[in-house]
C-alpha cells in the first residue's frame, strides 16, 4: 500500500530512567510472544497532531520491542477531501448537510484504497474512522476477508454524532476484532464489535514537546512575543470544538483581569489561519486589545514544539476548555509539565482531572475566573495540584502504558489466543 511514513529509531531502553527497569522488563515480556508479527498502523494524511504524535512515538518502539511495525497512510485524493471533512465533522456532532453523495463518496474512497492494499499483516490498526470501510471493500474485491486481526482505534467520542454518519460507519466497524477507545465514557451503548477496550493515549516523556528548554531560550521566546515572565500568565494552548471557543476564554480572562490587573493571557490558535476561522481570529484579537495584555499566536508566528513547551512552562495557570469529542494528548502533556489546569467539564476532563484532585473543573466563565483567582492567590495550592497532575501521568498515562495496553490486546486478538471481551 502506498503512503508509508518514515519514523525515527527509538530505543525502549532510553525510557528506563523515567519509568524504571521493571516497567521496561514488563514490556519486553509482553512483546516476546509477538516477536516478528507484522503490525500496521493505518492513518490519514489529515490525522490530528495528537494521533501523529502517538504514532511517531509508538511505531518505532514496537519495532524496538521485536515487532515488525509499520505506519502507512490512506490516500485521500482531492475528490474525497470534502467527504472526509464532512464525515469527521458529523461524527464529532458538528452541523453537516448530510446527503447520499457523502455516502457514495465514502464507499468509493474505501474501494479505491482497498485496491491499494497489497500486503498482509498479522494486525491492522485503523486510526482513521472514515477508513473503517476498507476491510469490507477488500472482502468484496478479493472474495475473502483480509488477513490478520483488524482493530479500530476511534480517537473520538461519538455520542453526539449525526445519526446518519454513525449509521453509515457502525456496521462496517462491527467487522473488526475490537474497538479501542481513549476513555471509557467514549463507548456508546450501541458500540460496534463485541470487544471494546480502553487504551488511553500516552505522553512521550522523551518526545519533542517534553524536552527541556534552556533558560536563555525561554527568555528569548518570551521577549520575542512581548510576554512578561515576571507577571502572572494565563494560557489557553489547546482549543476545543466548542462553538464559543476561543472567544469564551476572553470572558473568563476579563473577569480575572478586573481583580488582578497584573495578569496576562496567551492564546495559541494553531487553526486560526484557516480561511473559515479568520473572522473569529480577528474578533479574538480585537477584543483582546480592548481588554489588554492579550497575546494571540498562530502558525504564522512560528509556534513549534519548543515554543509550546516554553509557554506551558511559563504559564501560572493553564486553561483547557475541554475536548469533549476527541483525543486529548495535549491535555495530558499539560499535566506532565506540572502546571495547575482549570478545565471545562467534558468526559475527557472528568476522566483524568479527578480522583484524586489533579485539576479544577469549572465550566462557565464565572466559575473559571473564581477557580483561577483562587490559584493565583494560593500559589502553594497551585503547585500541589500541578505536582499531582504530573504524578498521575507518571502512574497511568505515559507512552509505556500505551504500549503495554496495545501489546496485551495484540495477544488477545491474534488467532489461537483468547482474552476478555468486556470493556476495560
Amino acid at each position: 500500500m502506498s503512503g508509508s511514513v518514515a519514523v525515527s529509531t527509538h530505543s525502549i531502553n532510553d525510557y528506563t530512567p523515567v519509568v524504571g527497569q521493571a516497567a521496561i522488563d514488563e514490556l519486553r515480556r509482553l512483546a516476546k510472544p509477538l516477536a516478528g508479527k507484522r503490525i500496521l498502523a493505518l492513518s490519514s494524511p489529515g490525522a490530528s497532531g495528537a494521533v501523529r504524535s502517538l504514532l511517531h512515538s509508538s511505531v518505532p518502539l514496537f519495532s524496538d520491542l521485536g515487532l515488525d511495525a509499520h505506519w502507512q497512510q490512506v490516500r485521500v485524493s482531492a475528490e474525497f477531501l470534502d467527504m472526509d471533512r464532512d464525515i469527521r465533522r458529523a461524527l464529532s456532532g458538528g452541523q453537516v448537510e448530510w446527503s447520499a453523495e457523502i455516502e457514495k463518496a465514502w464507499l468509493e474512497f474505501n474501494a479505491a484504497n482497498a485496491r491499494l492494499f497489497d500486503e498482509d499483516f498479522d494486525i491492522v490498526i485503523v486510526h482513521h474512522t472514515a477508513s473503517v470501510g476498507i476491510y469490507d471493500a477488500i472482502t468484496q474485491l478479493t472474495g475473502k476477508r483480509p488477513a490478520g486481526a483488524w482493530l479500530w482505534d476511534s480517537h473520538r467520542d461519538y455520542h453526539a454524532a449525526v445519526s446518519e454518519s454513525w449509521s453509515l460507519i457502525r456496521p462496517y466497524a462491527d467487522h473488526f476484532a475490537a474497538s479501542i477507545y481513549d476513555y471509557k465514557p467514549f463507548i456508546r451503548a450501541d458500540a460496534p464489535t463485541k470487544r471494546n477496550v480502553v487504551i488511553p493515549p500516552g505522553v512521550d516523556p522523551l518526545g519533542p514537546r517534553s524536552g527541556a528548554v534552556s533558560t536563555a531560550m525561554k527568555q528569548t521566546i518570551m521577549d520575542q512575543r512581548g510576554i512578561d515572565p515576571n507577571r502572572p500568565i494565563l494560557a489557553q494552548i489547546v482549543l476545543s470544538l466548542r462553538e464559543d471557543d476561543p472567544l469564551r476564554v476572553l470572558d473568563t480572562y476579563e473577569l480575572v483581569k478586573a481583580q488582578r490587573p497584573d495578569v496576562q493571557l496567551v492564546v495559541v490558535d494553531l487553526l486560526g489561519d484557516a480561511p473559515d476561522n479568520a473572522q473569529a481570529l480577528n474578533h479574538l484579537r480585537e477584543r483582546g486589545r480592548a481588554i489588554g495584555d492579550v497575546t494571540v499566536l498562530t502558525e504564522m508566528d512560528r509556534v513549534g514544539n519548543v515554543e509550546l513547551t516554553t509557554l506551558r512552562d511559563q504559564a501560572t495557570v493553564l486553561i483547557h476548555q475541554g475536548m469533549p469529542r476527541g483525543i486529548s494528548i495535549e491535555l495530558l502533556e499539560e499535566m506532565w509539565q506540572a502546571k495547575p489546569i482549570v478545565s471545562g467539564r467534558s468526559p475527557v476532563a472528568e476522566a483524568v482531572l479527578t480522583r484524586p484532585l489533579v485539576g479544577v473543573l469549572a465550566d462557565t466563565p464565572p466559575e473559571q475566573a473564581h477557580a483561577i483567582l483562587g490559584l493565583l492567590n494560593e500559589p502553594a495550592t497551585a503547585e500541589r495540584i500541578g505536582a499531582a497532575a504530573k504524578d498521575r501521568i507518571a502512574q497511568r498515562h505515559l507512552i509505556t502504558h500505551y504500549l503495554a495496553g496495545y501489546l496485551k490486546l495484540f495477544q488477545q486478538v491474534l488467532p489461537g489466543r483468547s482474552g476478555r471481551s468486556a470493556s476495560e
